[in-house]
């Protein structure tokens, strides 16, 4: 049986006034920021009516070129009835299409249509000039630092997925 909650303990003066950890910085950083570029980027028209789960699933076919479903999974973390819903979605609105594919006939291989292709590099330029309006008020002698931090991020994704 679940017993009640602690009472919280107020924090000792010493401890408020240390820094955040680390790790504590990082997830209060990271997913605010990809909310804020998002948001920025859902203003656009290119973004209408998809989802960044979507975005997601062009941009990884865009950069790697026809893939299976089960490689965009494992590429972007999810499960594969994930990917199945979504290519689904995108293939209805004509900007993927499903390919058999020749090394294994069970399987098929997600490829974008022209029409695909362009919406997924539209929407990544719109994600580009959202990055660029929230990085403009840093001052260009602290450009250097963040840049080489987000370096530093990448070691932490599979495959170094960041870069594109």
């Amino acid at each position: 049986m679940p017993t009640s909650a602690a009472p919280r303990r107020r924090a000792s003066p010493k401890a408020a006034a240390e820094a955040p950890s680390l790790e504590a910085s990082l997830i209060a950083t990271v997913a605010p920021v990809m909310r804020h570029l998002i948001a920025h980027a859902r203003r656009r028209r290119t973004w209408s009516e998809l989802t960044y789960q979507q975005y997601n699933v062009l941009r990884s076919i865009d950069t790697l070129g026809p893939q299976g479903q089960a490689d965009v999974a494992r590429i972007l973390m999810v499960t594969a009835p994930v990917v199945t819903r979504l290519a689904a979605t995108l293939a209805d609105a004509g900007l993927v299409e499903r390919r058999p594919d020749p090394t294994d006939r069970r399987a098929v291989l997600l490829a974008l249509t022209p029409i695909g292709r362009r919406r997924a590099r539209a929407m990544r330029r719109d994600l580009l000039e959202a990055a660029h309006d929230l990085l403009e008020p840093i001052p260009e002698e602290r450009r250097a630092a963040v840049r080489t931090a987000l370096e530093e991020l990448q070691v932490l994704l599979p495959q170094h997925s960041a870069r594109r």
